[in-house]
């Protein structure tokens, strides 16, 4: 039944074989993929009340409670699918991800190794395992694991210059390539620690996403950046000693677990343009503190980052506040939701324009956001930044605390079981009344 048939042949045998339990499941796979949560629930059970002894239904019922927020039966049909076949992996997969989201952390990895026992990949695991330790706090233990993305994400940066070692940390006269994590979040959060870099090597060249190019480029003027041309061809490269990919150099440097070494902010904009932007909104709203917002995420999970348009009304009713746009692809109908609430004539859009987007986020006062690449671009570019976490959020914010490892003038407010968006927006509200504006030119 893990083996699914081409669309066409599901839709066909949905159609004339209702009682086909491995139709039922495939099609409640295509409706997952197709983010109907609520429909593949439906099709799943079908196709579980059809091959009641069957584990991948009830996985399938499991992943589908889970884009549903419905935790608790998750987790009963996630066990209910690995009792009925303990050797079917994906089913304590499940089971660790929906018990890492309801904070049980412990049997959380309990269930990754008993995944680990039934055949998973383990590399797919060790990073499921990075993720609970590396949230911990566990640095030490945590960066190790964390080089399983490498294998789990399908690439081997070891295969790219075969010729070449990978960096260890230690001190080198010659010349050390990075490849910048693939996310534009990641590669923005992981270079906060080029400074420490650019003190142990000779020589220093950069491998970033054709987009960050102009912006790195002047962010690391002793850095030679290099970007992919509209082919996908990188030019040739200074022969180099060494190479390491930006995500590791926190393993390499010890970040967080030996010594005083702290991430730096570095991000340099177009200052010329962060002006004129700034001035722009400025006549559009005279003697007020520009607030930059984005209110969600277009990953996977964006909906438990999401913070919709109605509950920002008490930030747009802030004396001398002034909501500004910092969405990448805003939809129509959030904007319209806004209203006059929210400056969104500045011209940028972040999704074709990151280097006007960093000009942007500079020309602003405070950015307050869910986690996005929003808050790193404000983190590395020292802007104060109050993020918006949900529950269980991204390792790299911890399970506690106000402040953030990677950036000095962001702050973190957490949603709980008993604090909500709301209740967080009108905190903020209420501490942004009385405060002086902090702008840096």
């Amino acid at each position: 039944m893990a083996t699914e048939p081409p669309l066409q042949q599901i839709e066909q045998a949905v159609l004339t074989a209702p009682q086909d339990a491995r139709a039922a499941f495939a099609w409640s796979g295509h409706l997952l993929e197709r983010r109907a949560p609520l429909k593949s629930l439906v099709w799943s059970r079908r196709a579980r009340c059809i091959a009641a002894d069957a584990a991948p239904p009830w996985n399938r019922e499991a992943l589908a409670l889970w884009h549903l927020n419905r935790l608790g039966a998750a987790e009963t049909a996630a066990r209910r699918s690995a009792v009925l076949d303990p050797g079917y992996s994906p089913a304590w997969i499940n089971l660790g991800a929906v018990l890492k989201r309801l904070a049980a952390y412990s049997r959380a990895l309990r269930a990754y190794r008993r995944a680990e026992v039934a055949g998973a990949e383990p590399r797919a695991i060790g990073m499921n395992r990075a993720a609970i330790v590396l949230g911990g706090g566990n640095f030490r233990e945590g960066w190790p694991l964390y080089r399983n993305r490498h294998g789990a994400l399908g690439a081997e940066p070891a295969a790219v210059w075969p010729e070449l070692g990978e960096w260890d940390g230690r001190a080198m006269p010659g010349r050390l390539r990075i490849l910048a994590e693939q996310g534009i979040g990641d590669a923005i959060m992981f270079l906060t620690l080029m400074h420490a870099v650019r003190q142990s090597v000779g020589a220093i060249t950069l491998l970033v996403a054709p987009r960050l190019a102009t912006l790195m480029r002047r962010s690391f003027p002793y850095a030679d950046v290099v970007a992919p041309d509209e082919k996908g061809q990188l030019p040739s490269l200074a022969p180099a000693d060494a190479w390491i990919c930006a995500g590791d150099l926190p393993a390499a440097l010890g970040l967080f677990v030996d010594g005083d070494l702290r991430p730096h902010p570095y991000l340099q904009p177009d200052r010329r343009l962060s002006e004129r932007l700034r001035a722009g909104i400025q006549r559009r709203s005279p003697d007020c503190r520009l607030v930059g917002i984005a209110w969600t995420s277009q990953a996977e999970d964006g909906w438990r980052r999401t913070v919709p348009p109605e509950l920002w009304r008490p930030l747009i009713e802030t004396s001398g506040v002034r909501l500004v746009s910092l969405q990448y692809g805003a939809s129509p109908g959030d904007l319209a939701a806004f209203g006059d609430g929210i400056d969104c004539e500045h011209g940028v859009e972040p999704l074709t324009d990151i280097d006007g987007f960093a000009a942007l986020v500079a020309a602003m006062d405070m950015v307050v956001s869910p986690p996005n690449n929003t808050v790193h671009f404000a983190g590395a570019l020292d802007v104060p930044c109050l993020v918006l976490l949900p529950e269980d959020p991204d390792w790299r914010w911890g399970r506690s605390g106000a402040t953030s490892l990677w950036y000095d003038r962001t702050r973190v407010y957490r949603k709980s079981a008993r604090v909500d968006w709301p209740d967080l927006i009108r905190q903020i509200a209420a501490e942004l009344i009385g405060t002086p504006s902090e702008h840096r030119s």
